[in-house]
């Protein structure tokens, strides 16, 4: 993923500097790169994953596995504590598994 975050920041920062100076060079600049642009937006489009997809996945499968293995309430919420803190579960990921 984070190659494609990579591209993402790439594109954006390139095309940045382009509008920011609209005129003939930019124009020129767009027309002679914008097949690698149109090529790696649509690599990048391919491979989106809308997060919320992935938010559901990753609760459906920690609330399958907390059934199947029950810990103390001290140890779950630490370790939904840890999920969000490390950006890998929405906050609201609690509610759900409750």
């Amino acid at each position: 993923m984070r190659a494609l975050n990579s591209l993402t920041q790439n594109l954006i920062e390139s095309l940045t500097q382009l509008l920011q100076k609209p005129g003939e060079d930019a124009l020129q600049t767009l027309e002679v790169c914008a097949p690698i642009l149109i090529e790696q937006l649509q690599q990048i489009s391919e491979r989106a994953v809308d997060r919320r997809d992935i938010d559901a996945q990753l609760r459906g499968a920690l609330g399958e596995w907390l059934r199947q293995h029950p810990q103390p309430e001290a140890a779950q919420q630490a370790l939904l504590e840890a999920l969000h803190k490390q950006d890998l579960i929405s906050a609201n990921a609690n509610k759900a598994l409750a």
